[in-house]
């Protein structure tokens, strides 16, 4: 008996081990990342960050999938900010999420089809967008200051002011505004283009992101 309570125990342990593991991965991906602040003085321009707009999120057909007239309009509020942006001579970046992590994949794969892991076609940008030779840059988790080379693409185009698109707003947008402002960056979200899944959700942040100091157009 005692060397069956002793494997129950191992058994029990290992179970927990890997709900903590899972849980660790799962809050990473919901968490803004800190950074060094910047001198704003030194970073006199802008650019236009535009957040996860991939076929795998922008054309997915599960219970989290966006109104297709919802969606549509906010991709042509997207394309119009990235010519707006481009007459202006403001650089214009483009965020793709892959989710690398491998207990984050497991969970996409058994609860949401496998959007956003590795080797999947819609995880390019969507092709309504007109991307141009603007610059892709990769995260994993939701804040976008958690790729170093995006961050020092900035630094060295001296860009001191974010002005972010895309979705979710209540997951990636707001993080990645919540990372920027951490480093002290002007941040300014505009509003008809973001998408949310989640729209009752975003009342109570944008409130949050007001207070915290983001602009709204």
């Amino acid at each position: 008996m005692p060397g069956i309570w002793s494997a129950v125990g191992i058994v029990c342990l290992g179970v927990l081990g890997l709900v903590l593991y899972f849980g660790y991965f799962l809050k990473k991906l919901s968490t803004p990342t800190k950074g060094a602040l910047i001198d704003a003085r030194s970073r006199p321009n802008s650019a236009l960050i535009v957040i996860d707009v991939q076929e795998d999120f922008t054309r997915n057909t599960g219970k989290q999938a966006f109104d297709p007239i919802v969606r549509d309009a906010a991709l042509a509020a997207i394309n119009l900010e990235i010519e707006t942006a481009r007459s202006l001579g403001t650089d214009v970046v483009f965020i793709k999420n892959v989710f690398r992590d491998w207990p984050v994949i497991v969970t996409m794969k058994l609860l949401a089809k496998g959007i956003g892991t590795p080797g999947r076609v819609g995880l390019r940008i969507d092709g309504v967008l007109d991307v141009g030779n603007a610059p892709i840059f990769e995260k994993s988790i939701g804040d976008t200051f958690s790729n170093p080379e995006f961050e020092a693409f900035l630094a060295d185009r001296k860009i001191g002011r974010l002005r972010l698109v895309g979705l979710d707003a209540c997951h990636c947008v707001q993080l990645t505004a919540r990372g920027a402002l951490s480093r002290g960056y002007q941040v300014e979200i505009a509003e008809p283009s973001v998408l949310t899944a989640t729209p009752q959700k975003w009342p109570p942040l944008k409130q949050q992101l007001d207070a915290a100091g983001v602009a709204f157009a």
